[in-house]
């Protein structure tokens, strides 16, 4: 495979520095198998990978009954029940696609693909800015802003990874402003210090508020299974007075939307962190109810798997 213009998927040259960059989780067929697919024009491998999906969970009975069993929250009919159970793992696979960047060859092609609303929260907040993100919908939202016009900082979690999917999209965005909490204890110290001089300079910082930031704080229960947050975003918001802003994304056909949604209660106004709560299971609910085939993580993650 060789070099174009705009690095990308595998973000190396020659084949033995392409294999080589093979990630982890991936197992040598996989990782084969993902770099043919990158050989399609954007977006077959991406829908390729969609309809795989849907098809190996017939090889996992358990893992099938399981989304099954999610679906009948939303669903009262036997054949809707089936539908939205395939296309919540299809989803997954679309996921897996559109994180990899399979098939783009310069982020010009997906530029008219991305829209952002709520950016007025945005132009609204003053001094530290803290983007609450969540496992729900379509990943990369902070890529998506950059690539938009909004300068942000990726903080990743205490035990979460940068993930291949951020390796990829750096190379093909160019940097993402990263700071990573998954080395050792004293780079998690020296990466804190850093998210704060962010805040405190009146920086912007996205990060995942059930992605292990820190202890559990609390849980919020969804309509066929929950969101447990943890605690890291608030111990930034306690030291810094930032300001945070829910942000949830969606698909709407081949578009990755990102929505901002508006302020979560001020530390003065949410000492038990009850008005959070309360904020943020009306907001995932609405956003489950509106998009469940797109929330794979609520059957399978909710499960520990």
């Amino acid at each position: 495979m060789t070099e174009r213009r705009g690095a990308r998927l595998p973000l190396a040259r020659g084949p033995d520095a392409i294999w080589r960059a093979r990630p982890e989780l991936y197992s040598p067929a996989a990782w084969l198998f993902l770099l043919g697919l990158d050989l399609l024009p954007w977006p077959q491998g991406e829908e390729l990978l969609a309809r795989l999906f849907a098809a190996k969970v017939f090889l996992r009975p358990a893992r099938l009954r399981r989304v099954l069993r999610w679906a009948r929250v939303y669903t009262s009919g036997r054949r809707e029940r089936w539908r939205l159970a395939l296309a919540t793992c299809a989803h997954h696979g679309r996921v897996l696609g559109r994180s990899a960047i399979i098939g783009l060859r310069h982020p010009d092609q997906l530029r008219p693909y991305l829209r952002v609303r709520g950016e007025e929260h945005l132009d609204a907040a003053s001094g530290g800015l803290i983007l609450l993100g969540f496992h729900l919908g379509m990943p990369s939202s902070d890529v998506v802003l950059r690539m938009m016009g909004h300068p942000v900082t990726w903080l990743g979690g205490w035990r979460s990874s940068p993930g291949w999917s951020r390796q990829a999209w750096r190379g093909f965005v160019g940097s993402t402003e990263a700071l990573s909490l998954s080395e050792g204890k004293a780079s998690r110290g020296a990466v804190l210090l850093r998210a704060l001089r962010i805040l405190l300079d009146g920086g912007t910082i996205y990060m995942t508020a059930d992605g292990g930031s820190g202890r559990e704080a609390f849980r919020v229960p969804l309509p066929g299974g929950r969101v447990t947050i943890g605690s890291g975003w608030l111990t930034l918001r306690e030291r810094t007075g930032a300001t945070v802003l829910p942000v949830l994304a969606h698909l709407e056909g081949r578009t990755h939307v990102v929505t901002i949604h508006p302020p979560l209660p001020s530390i003065q106004a949410d000492v038990a962190h009850e008005a959070c709560r309360e904020v943020l299971g009306r907001l995932l609910t609405d956003y489950v109810r509106r998009f469940p085939e797109q929330c794979y993580t609520l059957p399978f993650r909710t499960a520990g798997e």
